[in-house]
């Protein structure tokens, strides 16, 4: 994640070279919005959501607090559904 203004197209750059998923902002961003962004993503992620419901997580703490919810931006390879990709599994229990 480049938790850095107008970081969309480094995004971009690097679903195309390298990750198969990146999240980089459309604009500049307030510092508070993108401290709520990380804190909802990466809470997110901890808890076994996929990367797509971690990111609209991000969105909407955002957006709970007055912000600018749209700059935050998940980009993708070819291929790649993030409502299908999680960083965390959580061990099954019983």
């Amino acid at each position: 994640m480049f938790n850095a203004c107008k970081s969309s197209g480094t995004a971009d750059a690097l679903v195309d070279r390298f990750a198969p998923l990146a999240i980089g902002m459309t604009d500049s961003i307030d510092d508070g919005d993108a401290l709520n962004y990380a804190a909802a993503l990466y809470s997110s992620v901890a808890n076994g959501q996929s990367v797509n419901s971690a990111h609209l997580a991000g969105k909407a703490a955002i957006e709970l607090s007055g912000g600018e919810h749209e700059l935050p931006y998940l980009a993708t390879a070819q291929g790649i559904d993030p409502t299908t990709v999680f960083l965390v599994k959580h061990p099954p229990t019983g």
